[in-house]
């Protein structure tokens, strides 16, 4: 509506993203040389305007597919001013042992870095590319997916603004999505029991070139080095259940005493510890299912709006980023847009639910270390040690290389079933066996078929 109550239609912009995030900005950044003009929509205020209005983590890791997208956009050198390499993580376990875990075997780090400043260069990347506009203070209620356009809402009422194509990447909550389902798609949204605090961790008293992490099995606190030199840390805790949980602080425990009672070494750290658990807003946290990304030639879902994930693989952002490289490659290796936004469909979909399940699971290896590596675990590193070609950590191969989620998965479940054969075939003894005897007794891959999953559009 105007501000007399009327509605009112505007002009018809080339591609509309709804929600101007950091998939949303990248995205823009990627379509608007190739295919002509985008406006972003979002909701928000401009966050480059609000210093205080950070919604989100305040810390974000980049990888190798975070990187390419980057790269590919002109900004990886200002974003890499911004950001802090880290080599590994340091898990300090309840016994007083510490366990460093590298990142990568040739030590190549990951690099963490502040959402906000990230979303600044981003933001202002895309007003600088011709072509992309960005408009906040726009939420858009409503996508007609025939038309297209989207229904928006601002302080002057409501509008109808109508374009060639809608590409949702508006987050968890997608009204974007809403449209789809619409249609038939079947999605999920959980929300996992898991919720988080957000904790300042001073600096000074932890390596600043590694993650660190305290698991308890049932609740954990990490902290990961900022430019600043001081740590963004994060409590997570179940929702519900017994302490150490959110419910038994509703309940009346005090949270600051049970924080001390599982992390005495971070309350030590931290002097201000009580005043920020009483201060800091708990988060939930959200996963999505999507079985459908795209509607015909006009619509196509990007990044948490068809994938939220848990956090704990730092794979969230990097993976949103590599949807928008693999909508492009896919575009411009398609004859029209109807074909190239089902074969981004049919790259992306089983990729997104492999990280995704990757991400959650890996919250619980962190969480709940073993005390004593078992046969299986020892094997499987003396494996990964006789053929490092052959079998790679499956971390790093998500971190370092843009090879398909899904393959990574596979490949990984595959090495758990050729320990399982080897230990039942030769038992135990296999595990302290020499070098030779444990090359000779381990069978040469099967032959595999390379599958459009697996190898996206590029």
């Amino acid at each position: 509506m105007n501000g007399n109550g009327t509605n009112r239609t505007d002009g018809n912009p080339e591609t509309v993203i709804v929600g101007a995030g950091l998939v949303g900005a990248v995205t823009a950044l990627y379509l608007a040389p190739r295919f002509g003009p985008v406006t972003l929509l979002e909701k928000r205020a401009d966050p480059r305007r609000e210093p205080g209005g950070q919604r989100r983590s305040l810390v974000v890791m980049l990888s190798a597919r975070g990187w390419r997208a980057l790269s590919d956009l002109g900004v990886a050198d200002a974003v890499r001013r911004i950001c802090v390499p880290l080599h590994g993580r340091c898990g300090h376990l309840s016994d007083g042992r510490t366990r460093l875990t590298p990142y990568s075997r040739d030590g190549q780090p990951i690099w963490a870095v502040e959402r906000r400043r990230l979303h600044q260069i981003l933001l202002d990347a895309a007003e600088a590319t011709p072509g992309v506009r960005i408009r906040f203070g726009q939420r858009v209620s409503s996508v007609d997916l025939d038309a297209p356009a989207v229904l928006v809402e601002d302080r002057h009422g409501s509008r109808r603004l109508t374009c060639r194509r809608v590409l949702g990447c508006d987050g968890a909550h997608s009204a974007a999505r809403a449209a789809l389902e619409a249609r038939g798609a079947r999605v999920e949204v959980r929300r996992l029991d898991l919720a988080y605090q957000e904790i300042d961790v001073p600096a000074g008293r932890l390596d600043p070139t590694i993650t660190h992490y305290w698991p308890t099995g049932k609740a954990m606190f990490a902290a990961h080095p900022l430019p600043s030199g001081k740590l963004s840390g994060s409590l997570f805790m179940r929702l519900d259940g017994p302490a150490p949980s959110y419910a038994a602080a509703h309940g009346g425990q005090d949270l600051s005493e049970m924080f001390a009672a599982h992390f005495p070494e971070p309350t030590a750290i931290i002097p201000d510890i009580a005043e920020q658990l009483a201060a800091k807003a708990v988060s939930t946290l959200t996963a999505v299912r999507c079985d459908r990304w795209v509607w015909r030639d006009t619509f196509a879902l990007l990044g948490d709006s068809c994938h939220a994930m848990a956090p704990f693989m730092g794979h969230g952002m990097n993976c949103g980023f590599e949807d928008a490289r693999v909508l492009v490659d896919c575009l411009d290796a398609s004859a029209d847009w109807a074909a190239g936004l089902a074969a981004y469909e049919k790259s992306r979909t089983e990729d997104a639910d492999a990280i995704s399940r990757l991400s959650y699971r890996h919250y619980f290896t962190m969480a709940n270390p073993p005390r004593e590596e078992t046969a299986a675990d020892v094997l499987r590193g003396r494996l990964t040690a006789l053929f490092p070609d052959r079998f790679v950590p499956l971390y790093e191969r998500c971190a370092f290389t843009e090879e398909s989620y899904a393959s990574v998965l596979r490949d990984d479940q595959r090495l758990d079933r050729l320990v399982a054969y080897l230990l039942a075939r030769y038992g135990t003894e296999l595990v302290s066996a020499p070098d030779d005897r444990l090359r000779a007794c381990t069978p040469p891959p099967a032959p595999t078929t390379a599958t459009l999953e697996d190898s996206g559009c590029s």
